[in-house]
């Protein structure tokens, strides 16, 4: 229910983990404080959605003296078992006694840290420098500095603002259809009820809105969320924040192969790993089964025998290039119909995936469309996916429900294919006749 916490602090020493908290309250980063014990050690599970996380160096009693992979190691253990790699980059701010050992420090984790789990930068602030007397101002300027050293850190945490601050304009907008003498104890959550039900049902009707309400709501509330996102930039800092933060448009590098193939990936494709993902799904994607990859079964289907068909309806010369390629299901059809889970048969299109650099033959159909590269689990380097929009067929639930989805095509890409197969199939065609003379 709660938002996991985006700025963290680790010290073994309360006073010193106090002094640190406090500054970040007084600059406005509500923090979470994490007094580490020896013989627990801290709930790593606190670390599961960090931006920030403020560590001090050495966690345990005697460590300062020895060598850094004893006190790295312990670190790196924590960083493994707590940061969640999907949840987004995140900076070590060094809070230590000891900046000497910064460097040693940074050179262990990023050789020992699992790739994925490793922080974006290491920053470090000198403890020494605030502890005596009354060192709070100079600490809090000190710490909202640091934050800023990063310039794409400083960006990326002002785009997570931005939508945040939007899905807060989202919620009041709900909250203002509440009418003001409907603001009752008595009330007032039940009028917010009636609202979220109405923009459910009109969503995705009424089935599909009692079968998962958060889908129906999610449906009806997204393009305005990404409507805000989009155009609420008001604060005057935000361009020079970006300006700094994104310095290569004018000489962009030209990414590698594998490279373009994740940015494409990242942009065109849900992996069934990070959703709950049904074949059925608008979108997924599934590999044919190996039963089914038989000539009576493709023929009853395609009118197209199986084995032939990389060869043959895909144009793929090479024998390896064929070996490596896989026949997969695309679901296509109405969004509506998708949302609104309409009965009856489901239509598919049929495709291939395969090495995005894989020698073809002159004259592709022109029923296909190809994607650019992407990565997809299960294929070794980067590929492509082919669809045949001439070879279109429906099915029946419980003829594909037991067939595992590999991925989902987001919508402009899916969109981009279903568009693409709608003008083939109605492209118009007239008799026209022209004279034998010159």
């Amino acid at each position: 229910m709660f938002t996991p916490a985006r700025y963290v602090i680790v010290d073994d020493n309360p006073d010193e983990l106090k002094q640190l908290s406090d500054c970040m309250q007084k600059i406005g980063a509500p923090c979470l404080p994490l007094r580490y014990d020896q013989a627990e050690g801290i709930e790593t599970k606190h670390l599961g959605g960090v931006r920030l996380l403020f560590l001090d160096l050495h966690l345990t009693t005697g460590a300062q003296s020895g060598s850094i992979a004893q006190t790295a190691g312990l670190i790196v253990s924590m960083l493994e078992e707590g940061i969640v790699a999907t949840a987004g980059p995140y900076v070590i701010i060094l809070w230590t006694k000891h900046q000497e050992q910064k460097a040693d420090f940074e050179a262990y984790v990023m050789e020992n840290l699992e790739p994925l789990k490793r922080p974006l930068a290491i920053l470090s602030l000198d403890k020494n420098n605030y502890l005596a007397g009354d060192a709070g101002e100079k600490l809090t300027n000190d710490v909202g500095q640091i934050i800023e050293t990063d310039p794409r850190l400083r960006a990326l945490l002002d785009w997570e603002r931005e939508v945040l601050r939007a899905a807060g304009s989202t919620l009041s907008e709900i909250g203002t259809l509440v009418a003001k003498e409907d603001r009752t104890a008595a009330r007032f959550s039940e009028r917010l009820d009636e609202i979220l039900s109405l923009l459910a049902f009109e969503a995705v009707g009424d089935a599909n809105a009692k079968a998962d309400p958060y889908s129906a709501i999610n449906a009806a509330l997204m393009p305005i969320l990404t409507d805000r996102i989009a155009n609420q930039r008001t604060d005057p800092k935000s361009n020079a924040i970006w300006q700094a933060a994104v310095t290569k448009i004018a000489e962009v590098p030209q990414p590698s192969p594998r490279d373009a193939a994740k940015l494409n990936s990242m942009l065109h494709i849900a992996r069934a790993s990070t959703e709950a993902l049904e074949p059925g799904a608008w979108g997924a994607v599934t590999l044919l089964p190996e039963a089914e990859l038989v000539d009576d079964v493709m023929i009853k289907r395609f009118d197209l025998p199986a084995k032939p068909m990389l060869a043959g309806t895909f144009c793929l010369t090479d024998k390896a290039e064929r070996s490596a390629s896989r026949l997969c299901l695309l679901r296509i059809g109405a969004s509506c119909d998708y949302a609104q889970s309409r009965k009856g048969p489901v239509p598919f299109v049929l495709g291939a995936i395969i090495p995005a650099e894989a020698k073809r033959r002159e004259g592709l159909p022109k029923a296909e469309i190809v994607t650019p590269p992407l990565i997809i689990d299960g294929f070794d380097g980067p590929v492509r996916m082919i669809f045949n929009t001439h070879l279109q067929i429906s099915l029946v639930p419980t003829e594909f429900a037991a067939w595992p989805a590999l991925c989902r095509l987001r919508e402009p890409l899916l969109m981009q294919i279903t568009t693409y197969g709608a003008r083939h199939a109605t492209r118009p065609a007239i008799i026209s006749f022209g004279s034998h003379g010159g």
